[in-house]
């Protein structure tokens, strides 16, 4: 829902959500983030990353430029169009952010918090035991040695 949101904000100037965010991250690293950095900030496969700083570079947004640490990968940093679209892009941002919270109730915002952490918890507890017993071996009776008992 947030995100269909900010693409709506973004769209007439040419951005999405995704690329703000790259724009977002690469404007606080000026020695630049290899592309697995920016998969794991952005929490999305590293096609997708790929796909996307492949249109940003496009774009003339982002540059990539050999790691001097480790020649074998990349860096990724920001060009001065980059800069400049962050630049153009972030008081919008910001200013529709502050309205959203404006908008907000605050009283309700410690029952929100604590059933987001409830979900999280849930999510991390069906993974945890999908990954302790996995659906194939319950049906078919076996069980992984390593699983322990069942819950």
């Amino acid at each position: 829902m947030l995100v269909r949101e900010a693409n709506r904000l973004f769209k007439p100037l040419g951005i999405s959500a995704v690329q703000f965010n790259v724009l977002n991250l690469l404007k606080d690293a000026p020695a630049g983030l290899r592309p697995t950095q920016l998969t794991r900030a952005l929490v999305v496969d590293a096609s997708s990353t790929t796909y996307v700083l492949d249109r940003m570079e496009a774009l003339g947004w982002i540059g990539r430029a050999e790691d001097k640490a480790d020649r074998r990968a990349n860096v990724i940093r920001l060009t001065p169009a980059g800069q400049r679209m962050h630049a153009t892009v972030a008081p919008l941002y910001l200013a529709a952010l502050g309205e959203m919270l404006r908008r907000l109730d605050p009283a309700p915002l410690p029952l929100l918090a604590q059933a987001l952490d409830a979900i999280r918890g849930a999510a991390q507890s069906a993974v945890d035991r999908t990954q302790a017993d996995p659906p194939a071996a319950r049906k078919s009776g076996r069980r992984r040695a390593d699983a322990g008992p069942r819950l």
